[in-house]
């Protein structure tokens, strides 16, 4: 009979290690009915876990106590062992009993604190969620990264500027794109944070500032924008390949406001799709304004594609030599050098390599006053033109299964192997530089020549809160503000919005039906333009089970403490000699002169089978010393004594 009850407490432990053997068996299992119900019974053992624990632990201490009694041991440590029955009473014994410092007392008040701890941890031992899945799909984007491609392409005039023929027949498409691009309301902030005085009005205007980015991430076509590396928070100049995350909560600054063409094959349901994608695109380096006066003299050779000694303003001389319909305010040029000539040669063919770079001039004229006349002056400014190799990850997300594939580039580097500054970009090709520069200042300007207001483009660069409206006011406060003047805006802040510019007219002499939409969702056999890769499509398909590895180690430790003190108690009940009169009211009346009942129950018995013959004794706290003065607390069975009395004295 006394193995009967700690072999019984084996079951507790047994029970739990079923239990974490099934939980285990669940991980990454599909949603089930017994899935759920192991979860639902670990949810209940995990209320019941503290009170098992204690079920388990509480004789084992009290087993461990009576051993020590046989062997022999303090009576704090016999208090220690057999008041311990919670984790409170263990923790509160440490300082009651002042055991602070006995390792075994630390080791069972940390030993109690797993009953609390692994019910908690069972139950968060497993959960629910939703099984990621992941496939490889094809993914194409255009003209990528590769300089000698690009340079070739470029060469070439791309898809527009292949010539004469070819411009007349394209370039109506082009202007098309680059108006609605320049339309959109987008790109009122384009390059403004911080340098427009409206911007913050602005960004209410577009609904707040996280209303803002998302605007910026696609195009109109749903084409992805590429981030503006160099101006990007984050970006280190001195590590230019590490990556650097694009704000959701900022206004990113582009490169331009026409998109990369991107393709991929997705699925008709809710998923997220990753891509990575090289691209490049031009970066300026401007200078302040000057004094132009020598640079557009008759017969200068300053220009390379402007004639000085045409009777045409330079402002109003267009490709082919056409005749103007619209009055511009500025014109764009490149800087007559042995570089320019090198480059934008005609029969140069694929060169690979320039030991310098363009010169791009943006011209116009600034009125100032002397002597109650207004005067004007020409002024330039040089900028010198690069391009950016970078490599890009497009994260695209579908919500449901009729939405759309909402693409944006989440981070974006330095291309590796790279120069961080090629010399050779799109303007280095003469048919690109000649159909783009002329281009420029007529888009959006007026048609009215004695109203110079500033066209769509000229709005933008001064200010692109300012960019949809029209300023017919003349003369203009600031004369520094007004048609071709452009000396107040900062070159850091001018470079930046005119390569923005620059990119925009680049991409869109791209292939228009590539930049609409208009070839369809994915390409087959596509060729060159078209660069093929591979994207990774992930969906979360069923419901699995997921075991939380740490929560459960705590779990296996707490039940592993359990089965061996359940084990060790059975174990040292076989090799105690004593009765176990230690668990009982009973052993009180133990040899005690003042309890009579030495003929009911003999010195053999336990404390538990003591109390099953003694359990109708009536006992009580009396003074068995009443005959003497100074009277003695004892617990008694004669019950004829004087009560205890608050004006007596006791030993």
């Amino acid at each position: 009979m006394r193995l009967a009850a700690p072999v019984a407490l084996l079951l507790i432990p047994v029970l739990y290690i079923i239990l974490i053997s099934m939980v285990t068996y669940l991980h990454n299992k599909e949603q089930s009915s017994f899935g759920d119900t192991v979860i639902e019974v670990l949810r209940i053992a995990s209320t019941l876990w503290p009170i098992t624990f204690a079920a388990v632990l509480g004789p084992f201490l009290k087993t461990i106590a009576l051993l020590k009694a046989e062997r022999g041991t303090t009576l704090a440590s016999l208090e220690f062992l057999l008041t311990s029955q919670t984790t409170a009473t263990a923790l509160l014994n440490l300082l009651t009993l002042r055991r602070i410092k006995e390792v075994s007392a630390l080791v069972i008040a940390g030993v109690w604190l797993l009953g609390p701890l692994g019910g908690q941890a069972a139950l968060r031992s497993i959960h629910i969620q939703q099984k990621l899945e992941t496939t490889q799909t094809r993914a194409f984007h255009y003209l990528g990264g590769n300089e000698s491609e690009i340079i070739s392409y470029y060469h070439r005039g791309a898809d527009v500027h292949t010539g004469a023929s070819g411009r007349a027949s394209l370039i109506a498409g082009t202007r098309s794109i680059i108006s609605a691009s320049f339309s959109n309301p987008d790109v009122l902030i384009s390059h403004a944070n911080g340098s427009s005085p409206s911007f913050d009005n602005t960004i209410g205007e577009l609904g707040g500032i996280l209303q803002a980015s998302r605007l910026g991430h696609r195009d109109l076509w749903r084409n992805v924008r590429v981030p503006f590396l160099e101006l990007l928070p984050g970006y280190d100049s001195n590590n230019p390949t590490l990556w650097v995350l694009v704000p959701l909560d900022q206004v990113v600054p582009y490169a331009s406001l026409i998109g990369l063409p991107i393709r991929a094959e997705s699925f008709n349901r809710a998923g997220n799709l990753t891509m990575m994608v090289q691209y490049h695109y031009q970066t300026l380096d401007c200078g302040d304004d000057f004094d132009g006066t020598s640079w557009v003299r008759n017969d200068s050779t300053s220009l390379y594609f402007h004639n000085t000694t045409s009777p045409d303003p330079l402002k109003k001389q267009t490709f082919g030599r056409q005749k103007a319909t619209s009055y511009p305010n500025i014109w764009f040029d490149i800087a007559n050098t042995s570089t320019a000539r090198e480059q934008l040669d005609f029969s140069r063919r694929g060169q690979q390599g320039a030991h310098s770079n363009l010169q791009l001039i943006m011209g116009g004229e600034c009125q100032f006053e002397d002597n109650g006349r207004t005067h004007e002056n020409v002024r330039l400014r040089l900028c010198g033109v690069y391009t950016s190799y970078i490599e890009m990850e497009v994260q695209c997300t579908r919500g449901d299964s009729d939405a759309d594939l909402v693409c944006r580039v989440s981070r974006v580097r330095r291309a590796p192997f790279h120069p961080k500054q090629g010399n050779l970009t799109a303007l280095s090709s003469h048919l690109m530089a000649a159909g783009i520069l002329m281009d420029i200042p007529f888009t959006g300007a007026t048609e009215h020549e004695s109203k110079r207001a500033p066209s769509i483009v000229e709005a933008y660069l001064r200010d692109p809160t300012n960019t949809l409206k029209r300023d017919f006011n003349y003369p203009h406060p600031d004369l520094r503000n007004y048609q071709g003047c452009y000396s107040s805006v900062p070159p850091a802040v001018l470079e930046r919005r005119l390569s923005m510019v620059l990119n925009t007219f680049v991409m869109a002499s791209y292939n228009l039906t590539a930049l609409t939409g208009g070839d369809g969702a994915v390409i087959d056999g596509s060729k060159f333009p078209w660069k093929s890769g591979t994207a990774t499509w992930s969906e979360f398909a069923t419901d699995i089970y997921v075991v939380d590895w740490s929560w459960l180690s705590i779990t296996v430790i707490s039940t592993v403490v359990l089965v061996i003190c359940a084990v060790a108690n059975v174990i040292i009940r076989l090799r105690i000699k004593a009765p176990d009169f230690l668990n009982s009211v009973a052993s009180l009346t133990r040899d005690s002169p003042f309890i009579d009942i030495s003929n009911q129950v003999g010195s053999g018995l336990s404390g538990q089978d003591s109390l099953k013959v003694l359990r109708d004794v009536q006992v009580q706290i009396r003074d068995v010393y009443l005959d003497r003065d100074v009277g003695r607390i004892a617990l008694t069975t004669d019950l004829t004594q004087q009560k205890l009395k608050l004006d007596r004295d006791y030993e």
